[in-house]
């Protein structure tokens, strides 16, 4: 990926442990007050997106380990 999951936290202003509700407020907010109609900028607003598109990855990765992890113990 091109964005370090440590910069876009920054970018979103999140800290771990990362909440999904916390995340999509964040966007959300930043996304629309870099609106390009709205005197925003399209380069930030970019970065926005890039950063939750990354922080999403690192969530569903973390999920299906724990999917997994799961899985094995009932396994066993």
């Amino acid at each position: 990926m091109g964005i370090s999951l440590q910069e876009s936290m920054q970018i979103l202003d999140v800290k771990a442990p990362l909440d999904p509700e916390e995340i999509e407020k964040r966007f959300k907010h930043l996304f629309e007050a870099n609106d390009k109609t709205k005197g925003g900028s399209l380069y930030i607003q970019s970065k926005v997106f890039r950063a939750k598109e990354r922080i999403d990855a690192e969530l569903s990765r973390a999920a299906e380990a724990e999917q997994k992890k799961q899985a094995k113990e009932e396994n066993s």
